[in-house]
């Protein structure tokens, strides 16, 4: 072969690579768009493994009337908030200050949100590691839960926004401590009844209740009487649901909620772990991306708010309410 074609050859090759390597580049960045964003994977392993909720157990109609009912529900507006730049997770409804608290992990610390997204201001915690879920106690008191180290920590909110130490701040250990990113997750609370749930995320699932925090109204709460539950048989029925990140509890209704960020899905169960209803997050057609479900709240008119990493504040309402309501 001479060396003119040894060098046409070469050319085109050449010219083939430089056509491949932004094609490879971009197939790449798509894939992990599907992936991070989209969560294809998840439903694909979803699919593979037959994991959906069973249609005996799920959405049955005799529930509508008396329950949250999930798949009543519409995406009502999505909003970013600049202030925060990352690490959101957890979120709670300090219903007596008409506010959000979300909780944010690396650098630590508790952030006020109206109830449309709006930053308000932040109280930094020091002496936790890797904060993850939050659940407001009222009258200024909050359980923080620390994923690695599998704490629920129990503190006060000063009357200015402000540091908050947590060295040697009132702590029940829940599970052992985790090294990898599956433990301790989201916390939700029944005011009427003093119970606070709990939920580990994966490896394995589990849903637990602690009872006997702030037996008074007003006192600091406190872990001396704290009386452990484990209901992580309530799972059982949800095995589509991979993983845990958040839990609230519906006063109204006597119904706990759980979201799973992996599957994409919200749970209701009635007072006694019974399957009631579901709904998968962003099944409506033209619902913008939720990159990763953390933190899930509950509005006394019935909004559902969810948290989700970066900085981004979710609203769904039910549907009739959905109809009247436009997104921010």
């Amino acid at each position: 072969m001479t060396r003119s074609r040894i060098a046409q050859r070469s050319a085109r090759i050449f010219r083939h690579l430089l056509i491949a390597l932004p094609l490879t580049g971009a197939l790449a960045f798509g894939a992990y768009h599907a992936i991070r964003n989209l969560h294809w994977h998840d439903s694909l392993i979803s699919m593979l493994a037959g994991n959906h909720a069973d249609k005996a157990l799920w959405n049955q109609s005799a529930w509508r009337s008396h329950a949250r009912w999930l798949p009543g529900y519409r995406l009502a507006s999505v909003r970013a908030i600049p202030e925060i730049e990352s690490n959101l997770s957890g979120l709670s409804l300090a219903d007596d200050r008409n506010l959000l608290l979300g909780v944010i992990n690396r650098p630590a610390a508790i952030v006020a949100l109206s109830l449309d997204g709006g930053y308000s201001h932040s109280y930094p915690l020091h002496g936790i590691s890797d904060a993850e879920g939050i659940a407001y106690l009222g009258q200024g008191r909050v359980a923080v839960s620390s994923e690695k180290q599998g704490d629920i920590l129990l503190l006060r909110l000063p009357d200015q926004p402000g540091p908050i130490d947590l060295q040697g701040a009132p702590s029940l250990r829940l599970i052992p401590p985790e090294d990898d990113n599956s433990g301790l997750e989201g916390l939700g609370y029944d005011s009427v009844r003093d119970q606070l749930y709990a939920v580990k995320e994966q490896s394995p699932r589990a849903l637990f209740r602690i009872d006997n925090l702030c037996p008074s109204a007003s006192a600091d709460c406190s872990t001396e009487h704290a009386v452990v539950h484990d209901l992580s048989r309530w799972l059982d029925s949800a095995q589509f649901a991979r993983d845990l990140s958040s839990v609230e509890f519906d006063t109204e209704k006597g119904h706990l909620l759980v979201l799973s960020e992996q599957s994409q899905t919200l749970l209701e169960f009635d007072s006694q772990g019974i399957p009631v209803s579901t709904q998968r997050i962003g099944a409506r057609s033209g619902d913008p991306l939720m990159p990763q479900a953390e933190g899930l709240a509950l509005g006394a008119d019935g909004t559902i708010y969810l948290a989700s990493e970066p900085n981004l504040l979710y609203r769904f309402v039910p549907e009739i309410a959905s109809r009247t309501v436009r997104p921010d």
